[in-house]
């Protein structure tokens, strides 16, 4: 009875308005550190911004932090440091840097999909009439600009941060989905010692065309024109799916890029593919990015030992 005069003179307290104050809004502090740099505009002509997120932890005596690259930063970036904060300080993986490559124009803003078509395509693109992206003309306007990005990103994003941060220089990771997993496909076969760990979400590899037999399109065609190249040093690459997005062919299309890679027979190349049970390409992200991230650091030993089911044999 007690609890029920309370709860009724609270009631009638706030219908009266009898509130010492209102409660105001106030703009929300993301929890960790990051700081945004504007870069000159680049070789492409394109006006970059870096998203920082600084290491949670110190490296182990002896070691420089790592480099996390994401494309899609708007995306990807802030939820992936928010949800692997114990990762990184507890050692599953090390301390790291999170950068994501962004973009002036989209300050404050939502991403806008004409950068990704533009920087993630490695081919011009126009849909011919009738083709269910003929009127979506920000999916394909501007395409095939992803060799000149990767320049960037090797010339003068990566400088940037060597020369402004200390990091480790041999240990890079990228991180893509979607269009941008067809960006990170990209550099994996045409930037090889560009990165030594990647985790590739998604990838758009019908790019170029859907409707084109799998072996004409520019992802295979790639994999075969690259098949003699050497890489410097062990690179781990962990490919994702979700098993929902065989509506698209996605599943058996990473089946069959993974297999390509793997007859390569290349002891420096570490291919390791998941299809994430109950998943689907809106979804995917989170338990891709996380299994991930801490699969291409699996059996290490200066990590602590995770359970990540990947081996790199």
């Amino acid at each position: 009875m007690r609890n029920l005069l309370y709860a009724m003179l609270y009631v009638v307290v706030g219908l009266n308005g009898l509130w010492a104050s209102e409660p105001e809004a106030k703009p929300f502090t993301y929890p960790y550190d990051m700081k945004v740099y504007d870069l000159p505009t680049a070789a492409n002509g394109v006006d970059y911004q870096l998203i920082i997120r600084a290491p949670l932890r110190p490296p182990a005596d002896g070691e420089k932090s790592s480099t996390f690259y994401f494309l899609d930063a708007l995306a990807n970036m802030t939820p992936a440091a928010a949800m692997s904060y114990n990762y990184e300080i507890f050692n599953y993986i090390p301390s790291a840097y999170f950068v994501g490559i962004g973009y002036k124009n989209e300050e404050g803003d939502f991403w806008k999909e004409e950068n990704r078509t533009r920087d993630y395509t490695p081919t011009k693109f126009k849909p011919p009439a009738g083709h269910f992206l003929e009127k979506s003309r920000k999916d394909w306007v501007g395409s095939g600009g992803a060799p000149a990005f990767f320049d960037v990103v090797e010339k003068e994003i990566i400088p940037f941060m060597e020369a402004n941060f200390d990091v480790h220089k041999m240990d890079r990771v990228l991180i893509g989905k979607s269009t941008s997993g067809l960006g990170a496909t990209y550099a994996l076969l045409n930037k090889p010692g560009l990165f030594n760990r990647y985790v590739i979400i998604s990838p758009a590899i019908w790019w170029d065309d859907w409707l084109l037999p799998r072996e004409e399109r520019w992802v295979m065609k790639a994999a075969r024109a690259t098949k003699e190249t050497e890489y410097s040093g062990e690179t781990r690459v962990y490919f994702a799916v979700g098993e929902a997005e065989e509506r698209l062919d996605l599943v058996t299309d990473l089946y069959v890029l993974a297999n390509n890679l793997r007859k390569r027979r290349n002891d420096r190349l570490k291919i390791n593919l998941e299809v994430l049970s109950g998943e689907q390409h809106e979804g995917v992200f989170p338990s891709a990015f996380m299994r991930g991230i801490v699969g291409v650091y699996a059996g290490e030993t200066d990590r602590k030992p995770s359970s990540s089911p990947l081996k790199w044999e």
